[in-house]
């Protein structure tokens, strides 16, 4: 034992192993919606920073084995503490001053260390030891729960088949343009009082066969983008899905790694994965390009705000990951970005999903930020509308830097759901707060249309209507890789789901008729 305590004592490891702790404990509660994929550059980034502060204490104490305990402290500090006092009940100055107290005493208590270097060796070793053990323990559970979820995430992974299609020189670029929750005409006019027919008007004045009334084929962002991206229902996924009812993690992958830039890339085009600051599109593994503006990995996020940092940035009110203002400057900045990348004259696949007007309303129609008290001052509509009517002009601005750009293209302009009934809105105004939990087979035929009624309009290079129009997402992709690209697959059927809740995310219900029955 003395051995290999002082075996450890050799390595200034606390500060890494407590903040590999705080970062496993975090995963774990997130397992089903954060892939590796999604983790480990968070976990780099962490070991990293952890490195540099044992670094720095090296500089401060003038030894590695003081530094190594001094960045263990300031670990425990930085991810526990605030986790730790948000349990108890304490008004703001309170939990300040308990931040201090303790800060204080782990001051006190690494002053105690003792001098002499073989006691001090002697706890350090110790200490690392007990580091090692709550690591493997903690590490152990999520890694073989990981195995497991893996094994049975690859089992679904290709179950939706592949897209087919081959290129000339005269093939078009493929811009799809995804406004998240964009309701339907029909359900602007009906319960938001809103006439959306001049927007529809200029859309076809550019040459959009736009689709009188059009549904989701899911009714959730997830679902309703991995069927568009890979041309496909999920059933095969269903089928294929052995593991955990409710990982999201197999239903994200396919929407960000799909078969459309799969596809895309094979014919030799610049893919471009211009996505949200939402984890299942803030990246893609395989598009030659993720454009994205100040996004920040989800774990990260979650670590930050749980820490001590955002403990002390909220009391002073200062700005850290501002959610509500990242928001705003990036719908406006990637639209920005992509009309710039209208200009470039290489064959190009654009993907862009835009989170508006989906919550958090943070936009007024003028592109200006809108601030939180005016948004909660404000009703529902009027908040939502303002960013109709933003994501209106938007649209047209870059659809006319497309078609005056150097290459012909298609373009696709749809939503993949629409905005929430009530009774099941929820907190609009937080970024990433979900809505309450939604018995989605209970919902009436009436609140199905409102969630699942979409915009869905198509731009031939020609200016003519589309030969292929697609009834709804689904068919989107087969479509466009038939009537330019050389396709013979056949379209997937035009069908409707919901899945059962986030429990049963591969049980689903036909809504179809039910969709239809008020028409």
């Amino acid at each position: 034992m003395e051995r290999l305590t002082a075996w450890a004592a050799r390595y200034p490891l606390a500060g890494i192993f407590v903040t590999l702790i705080a970062l496993i404990g975090l995963w774990d509660g997130n397992q089903l919606r954060l892939g590796f994929e999604s983790v480990w550059p968070t976990a780099i980034a962490a070991v990293a920073l952890a490195a540099a502060v044992t670094a720095l204490a090296r500089v401060a104490s003038g030894d590695w084995m003081r530094a190594g305990i001094a960045a263990g402290m300031a670990a425990l500090y930085f991810f526990y503490v605030p986790r730790f006092l948000n349990l108890l009940p304490l008004p703001y100055l309170a939990a300040a001053l308990l931040h201090v107290a303790i800060l204080w005493l782990l001051v006190l208590l690494y002053r105690a260390l003792p001098e002499e270097p073989a006691k001090f060796r002697d706890i350090v070793g110790r200490l690392n030891l007990l580091g090692m053990l709550l690591l493997a323990l903690n590490a152990g559970p999520i890694l073989a729960r990981q195995w497991g979820l893996e094994a049975a995430r690859a089992k679904v992974a290709g179950s939706l088949g592949e897209l087919e299609g081959k290129s000339t020189a005269n093939s078009p670029d493929v811009w799809h343009i995804l406004l998240d929750r964009y309701a339907a005409s029909d359900t602007l006019k009906s319960r938001y009082g809103f006439d959306n027919q001049p927007f529809v008007d200029k859309l076809r004045e550019r040459g959009f066969a736009v689709h009188d009334r059009a549904y989701s084929n899911y009714q959730r962002t997830s679902h309703s983008v991995a069927s568009t991206m890979n041309g496909s229902l999920l059933d095969p996924m269903a089928g294929a899905m052995t593991g955990d009812a409710g990982d999201w993690v197999p239903i994200y992958r396919a929407a960000r790694d799909s078969a459309a830039m799969r596809r895309f890339n094979a014919l030799g085009y610049h893919t471009v994965f211009a996505g949200s600051w939402w984890e299942p599109t803030r990246f893609s593994s395989i598009a030659a390009h993720s454009m994205n503006v100040r996004d920040v990995p989800q774990l990260a996020r979650l670590i930050f705000d749980q820490s001590a940092a955002g403990f002390w940035l909220r009391g002073f009110a200062i700005p850290y990951l501002d959610g509500r203002s990242d928001q705003c400057y990036r719908a406006r900045e990637k639209f920005r970005r992509l009309r710039a990348l209208a200009r470039e004259d290489n064959p190009k696949h654009v993907f862009a999903h835009f989170l508006v007007p989906h919550p958090p309303f943070v936009l007024n129609a003028d592109g200006s930020c809108r601030a939180l008290a005016a948004a909660r001052k404000a009703s529902r509509t009027e908040n939502y509308l303002e960013q109709v009517r933003f994501a209106n002009a938007e649209t047209l601005a870059l659809i006319d830097a497309i078609l005056a750009g150097p290459r012909p293209a298609v373009i696709v302009l749809h939503s993949d759901e629409g905005p929430w009934p009530a009774p099941y809105v929820g907190n609009e105004h937080g970024l990433g707060t979900d809505p309450v939990p939604v018995p989605w087979a209970e919902l009436s035929g009436e609140q199905l249309r409102e969630k699942m009624g979409i915009l869905l309009a198509v731009r031939d290079p020609s200016g003519r209507p589309p030969a292929t129009m697609p009834a709804s997402p689904v068919q989107i992709y087969p479509a466009i890789l038939r009537d330019h690209f050389g396709s013979r697959q056949p379209l997937p059927a035009s069908r409707f789901f919901v899945f059962e809740n986030d429990a049963a995310l591969y049980r689903f219900e036909e809504v179809g008729m039910r969709l239809t029955a008020l028409e």
